[in-house]
This record gives C-alpha cells, sequence and structure tokens, in this order.
C-alpha cells in the first residue's frame, strides 16, 4: 500500500503535490477553527444569557426601589415634580418586570414560580400603591392601607432579592458544568495542532526528502562543473514532474557544456599554433623588410651616381663654384641622409627636405624637361612618417615617368591629413603604363607587396607592419602619367626601424 502510494506520488506534477500539501493542511486548519468557533459561540452565547438575566433582576431590583424612594417623597411632599417623577418609576418598574424571562422551558420551574408570583404580586401592588397616593393623610384607614402597600414593597423586594439568587446560583452552575469542557479545551487544541503538523511533516517528507538531496546533487555537480570538472555521476531523480524534468535537462546540459569545452579547448590550441605561426611569419616578413631596408641603404643607383658626378664634373669646367657648390651640398645631404639615419620614423619636414634636395639635383640634370611642385601644409611638418617614404616615389617618377619621355613633364607630390588618417600622393605626368601592367601591379599589392620592386615593395610591407590601417593605391595611364597614393593611420608601436633608400619601381 504504502510502495503504491509512493509510486503515485512520484507520477505526480510538482503543482498537484503542492495542492495536495495545501489542501491537507487547509482541511486540518478549517477544522480546527470550526471547533475553536463552535466551542466559543456556544460559551459566548449562554453566558450573553446569563449575563442578560442577571442584568434584568438587577435593573428590577434598582427600578423598585427607585419607585419606593419616590412613593414616599410623593406622600412626604406632593407636588409636580415628585408626582411626575413618581410615575417615571413606576413606569420603568413595570417596563424592567415585563422584560424578565418568563418562558418555563428556558427558565426552569423554581425561577419561574418567583417570577409569576412577582409579576402578580406587582399588579396587586400597583393597585394599592396608586389607592394610598389618591388618599390623603386625614382619610379614615388611610394608616392601614399605607402598611398594606409598604408590607407589598416589602414581600416584592424579597422575592426580587430571590430572583436574582437563584439567576446567579443558576449561572455558577451553569460555569461549574463548562469548567471541565473548558479545561479539556486547550488539550483538544494541542492534540489537533499536533496530529496537522504530524501530518505536514509527513507530507512534506515525501517532497522535500527527496528534493533537498536532489538540490544539494544539483550543487555538487555545479560546484565542480564551474571548476571544469566533469567526472560526478549524472544527478538522479524517480518521479516525472518538474524536478524530474530539471534534473533530465541538467544532465544533458552537463554533457553538452563537457562537448562544448572540449570543442573550444581544442579549438584554442589550433588557434594558438596558427597565432603563432603568424607571429613568425609576420617576424619573418619584418625581418626580410629590415634586411631589404639594409640592403638598399648600401646601395646607390650606380646610374644615379655617375650621371651626377658627370654633370657635376661639366658644371665645374663651365663655372667656377655657385651651382657646383649647392649641387655638392644637395648630394652631400642625400648621402648623409641615406647612410646615417637609423630610426625607422622621421619627421615630414626632413622627408620634404630629401625629397627638395633630390629634385634640385634631377632638375639640374633635366633642366627646363622637369618641374615639380610640393603641398603641404606647414601645420603637417611635424608629423612622424616612414624614412624614406617619399624618394623613391618620386625617384620612380623621374626615371619610369619623366627620363622616358621626350617632353619631359611635372611632379606633384601633396600631403593632407583627416582625423588620423594621412594621404601621401605623388604623381607626374611622364611616360605612364598600360592597363595589363598596372593590372600586374595592383595584383602585386594584393599579396604583400611581393612583385612590386624594391622600393614600392618595401614601403607597402613597411605601411602594412607599422600601422593599423595601411593602404598603397596605384592609378596610371599610358602617356599621361602615374599617381601614387598612401593613405595610413594609428601606428601599431613605436618600435623603431632601420631607415631605408629605396630606389626601383
Amino acid at each position: 500500500m504504502g510502495d503504491r502510494l509512493l509510486a503515485q506520488w512520484y507520477q505526480m506534477s510538482l503543482k498537484r503535490k503542492m495542492y495536495v500539501i495545501i489542501g491537507s493542511v487547509g482541511i486540518i486548519m478549517a477544522a480546527s477553527i470550526f471547533i475553536n468557533l463552535k466551542v466559543a459561540y456556544i460559551f459566548i452565547n449562554d453566558v450573553s444569557v446569563i449575563m442578560d438575566d442577571n442584568l434584568a433582576c438587577y435593573k428590577f431590583q434598582e427600578s423598585m426601589e427607585h419607585e419606593i424612594d419616590w412613593f414616599a417623597q410623593l406622600l412626604a411632599n406632593n407636588t409636580p415634580e415628585n408626582k411626575e417623577a413618581y410615575r417615571q418609576a413606576c413606569q420603568e418598574t413595570r417596563g424592567y418586570i415585563n422584560s424578565l424571562p418568563y418562558d418555563y422551558d428556558k427558565i426552569g420551574e423554581k425561577r419561574y414560580g418567583i417570577t409569576w408570583n412577582i409579576i402578580n404580586s406587582y399588579g396587586t401592588y400597583e393597585k394599592q400603591r396608586e389607592k394610598v397616593v389618591a388618599m390623603s393623610q386625614g382619610d379614615p384607614g388611610y394608616i392601614t392601607e399605607l402598611y398594606k402597600a409598604y408590607s407589598m414593597q416589602n414581600y416584592l423586594d424579597i422575592y426580587g432579592s430571590r430572583l436574582t439568587k437563584v439567576v446567579l446560583m443558576g449561572g455558577n452552575d451553569y460555569y461549574e458544568i463548562q469548567i471541565p469542557v473548558l479545561k479539556r479545551m486547550p488539550y483538544i487544541l494541542v492534540a489537533i495542532s499536533i496530529v496537522a503538523f504530524l501530518m505536514l511533516v509527513v507530507l512534506l517528507r515525501f517532497i522535500t526528502g527527496s528534493i533537498v538531496k536532489t538540490v544539494v546533487q544539483l550543487a555538487t555537480v555545479s560546484g565542480k562543473i564551474e571548476k571544469n570538472d566533469f567526472s560526478s555521476p549524472d544527478v538522479c531523480w524517480d518521479g516525472r514532474d518538474e524536478i524530474g524534468q530539471l534534473v533530465s535537462a541538467f544532465n544533458k546540459m552537463k554533457h553538452a557544456t563537457r562537448d562544448y569545452i572540449t570543442a573550444n579547448e581544442e579549438k584554442r590550441v589550433m588557434e594558438e599554433k596558427l597565432y603563432r605561426q603568424d607571429l613568425e611569419r609576420a617576424e619573418l616578413e619584418k625581418r626580410f623588410s629590415m634586411a631589404q631596408l639594409q640592403l638598399i641603404k648600401s646601395q646607390l643607383n650606380p646610374h644615379f651616381l655617375f650621371n651626377t658626378l658627370n654633370m657635376i664634373t661639366r658644371m665645374a669646367q663651365m663655372e667656377e663654384a655657385p651651382v657646383t657648390e649647392e649641387m655638392l651640398v644637395a648630394i652631400s645631404n642625400l648621402l648623409r641622409y641615406s647612410l646615417r639615419t637609423s630610426n625607422a620614423f622621421e619627421p615630414l619636414e626632413q622627408e620634404l627636405k630629401v625629397v627638395k634636395d633630390y629634385m634640385y639635383i634631377q632638375q639640374m640634370r633635366f633642366g627646363n624637361r622637369i618641374q615639380w611642385n610640393i603641398h603641404c601644409s606647414e601645420d603637417l611638418y611635424q608629423e612622424e612618417v616612414p624614412v624614406f617614404i617619399l624618394q623613391p616615389l618620386v625617384e620612380n617618377a623621374v626615371i619610369h615617368g619623366i627620363s622616358e619621355k621626350e617632353s619631359g613633364g611635372s611632379i606633384d607630390i601633396s600631403i593632407k591629413k583627416s582625423g588620423e588618417l594621412l594621404w601621401v600622393s605623388v604623381s607626374d605626368t611622364g611616360k605612364g603604363m598600360g592597363p595589363d601592367k598596372l593590372l600586374a601591379i595592383r595584383k602585386a599589392a594584393e599579396t604583400k607587396g611581393t612583385g612590386l620592386g624594391i622600393g614600392l615593395g618595401n614601403i607597402y610591407r613597411r605601411i602594412s607592419s607599422y600601422y593599423e590601417y595601411g593602404k598603397v593605391t596605384i592609378d596610371s595611364s599610358e602617356s599621361s602619367g602615374t599617381r601614387v597614393q598612401i593613405e595610413f593611420g594609428r601606428r601599431r608601436d613605436k618600435m623603431d626601424h632601420v631607415s631605408v633608400d629605396d630606389s626601383g619601381r
């Protein structure tokens, strides 16, 4: 029987279990309240009847005393005021007599007999009282009639006392009878409370015993899961209620979390390996770029030096100082900046000075065939830029653009800034390039500068390495010229790199 009830209990939903517990406790509490109210109602009702009877007897005796007093005052001093007070006292006494309980079945034989005597005697007394009041003190027989009235008043007073005594004794007898019942009531209430408590404990044991145990298991397993320990066995619950559904979902979640963490760990290990490979590849690219920079720094274009030295020689033969001196100063500045600069970044003003020295030399070489302009606000002179970012681009424009065009051309250098982005543009009106060559150069830009040539490729790799955002754009059309635009923003770090003098396109 117990096993069957336990099985049914496990099959019930948690909501129905709560309803059963609440309903059972409610029935027990309702029964206890009903018994208490019933006993209280009976006791209070009986006490109220006794109190009313006592009050009625007391009021009758009190009003009878008032009436006797006013009767005596009226006989002593027959004034209208005394007569009115006497009449009111008589009316009150009659009213209280009429209110005395007079039901034989309710008040009993003895009390009924006393009440009957009072009612009938008072009627006779009323007649005698009025007879005396109507007589004068000098009338014959006045004293006799007056003493008859006094005798009746004494009689009514005696019976009023008897009635009060009987009522009081009856109330006392009632209390004597109810005392054992009242003494037993606390024991009855305690017994009902104990039964209710035991039933509540039994009912709660069915639900809370297993629930608490299961919740403790859930908490223990959850604490281990928090520490990535999934070795605990699955939590068990025999029922199919909400707790059973929760336990089932928890077990599934534990397995899913374990699989997810395992997969994430494998993914993390793989990503860490890939990240190390990316770092190693980036480091190799930086080293390769630095090696190229060192190589470029150790080289100067032999043709450029040869042509420059020949030109300086011819100019020295034709002139005797100023121009030769300026050219020597320009070439010295270039050589000094190329060979002695060890920083990876220099102020833009220094880069522009190198370009001016280089263009001065080229203008001396090509004469009116070459023109050049620099558009840059002085506010940008102190902006730090990678070393030799302008001279290789200008050199490319001269060698591959202007020099190969018989009519020459012009070179425009434009530098501007918007927010954190700096734009450097070098455009020429030289020979330009065809669509196929331009497409090949643009594709090379997509492979991190491979195939762009030493100068332009090195610039592209440095821009990509030094800055969070860097971009090199090349536009050209045959016989119209070429424009190279470099765009870069915030630097990744403040590491210094070796400077370079790039040449080649």
